[in-house]
């Protein structure tokens, strides 16, 4: 068990990374990324990753990782990410994200579920080619409502890594999770960063303004140009479909950024009831009063 860990959650465009990076100037430290679009080598200014200077700067890791098309999910991040944290035991990690999930698989330390037997990936693989998500979505339902009802629709990976799971196990992934845990900090401090919603609308839409000024259409037209995994992740980033419209033709930029907008919004809705809801042991606070109280709690 290692001692103590500080988790900044929250929607995007609530300064959760600029809190961290302030918080590192008191302790020795470093931060470990918890965002699910941030591990991947590709789209870095539409995901939003903090520039290659300032991650060298501030001891930042698991960014851009993951090599596309090759894929992540909770459970290799969070083997990743304990693998940092042994590395570094003599400093403090700050896991700072707005995935959830991810954080949560270290807070609660969700049970490591054996490898899935390469037929089940062949089946559900099969099942998805021919019938699609929204079959496979209903077959989930049947078996596992309660990990069902976490998920979109058309949450692609995660539905059909829990079909795998079932399979491949003959248990499903909410079983998994329900398993005896042991704990893997002593203490943990978990900050959902609070933010009015009006301001938080405004920054988000001055985001994406500004990620207009600093290359996104160039970006997405050199992942175009990649071979494309369609059913990958990265594919559900906010606003690449709004954009690619764009450089196809089909709509014009102020169509597209009033779209692109308000997808971030709508997304940014969705965190907030996540974290809302799902993070019982996190202390909502608003960002200037969460240093105060990290330092508090790890009484410096």
């Amino acid at each position: 068990m290692f001692p103590v860990a500080i988790f900044i959650g929250g929607p995007t465009a609530s300064h959760k990374t600029e809190i961290a990076f302030n918080l590192q100037s008191h302790f020795p430290s470093f931060i470990v990324n918890s965002d699910s679009m941030q591990v991947y080598d590709q789209l870095e200014i539409l995901t939003n990753r903090p520039i290659k200077k300032l991650r060298e700067k501030y001891d930042c890791n698991l960014f851009s990782y993951t090599k596309y098309p090759d894929m992540c999910n909770v459970g290799s991040w969070q083997k990743k990410a304990l693998s940092t944290v042994r590395k570094k035991k003599n400093k403090i990690p700050i896991f700072v994200g707005g995935t959830g999930l991810y954080m949560d698989s270290i807070i609660n330390n969700i049970s490591k579920i054996p490898k899935v037997s390469t037929a089940a990936k062949r089946r559900v693989d099969y099942m998805f080619k021919k019938f699609g998500i929204n079959y496979l979505s209903k077959e989930l339902k049947k078996i596992d409502e309660e990990y069902s009802k976490k998920l979109s629709p058309n949450d692609t990976q995660r539905i059909i890594r829990a079909l795998e799971v079932n399979l491949s196990t003959k248990t499903s992934l909410s079983e998994w999770h329900k398993m005896e845990k042991n704990r893997i900090f002593k203490k943990v401090i978990y900050v959902v960063v609070k933010t009015e919603r009006e301001k938080l609308y405004s920054r988000i839409n001055q985001r994406c303004d500004a990620m207009i000024n600093l290359g996104v259409l160039e970006e997405v037209k050199s992942f175009l140009e990649v071979k494309q995994k369609l059913e990958h992740p990265i594919h559900k980033s906010i606003g690449l479909r709004q954009l690619t419209r764009h450089i196809k033709g089909i709509n014009s930029l102020e169509e597209t950024m009033t779209e692109f907008m308000q997808e971030t919004r709508r997304y940014a809705k969705r965190q907030l009831t996540w974290f809302n809801n799902k993070a019982k042991k996190a202390v909502h606070l608003e960002g200037l009063k969460i240093k105060d109280y990290v330092l508090r709690e790890l009484k410096l």
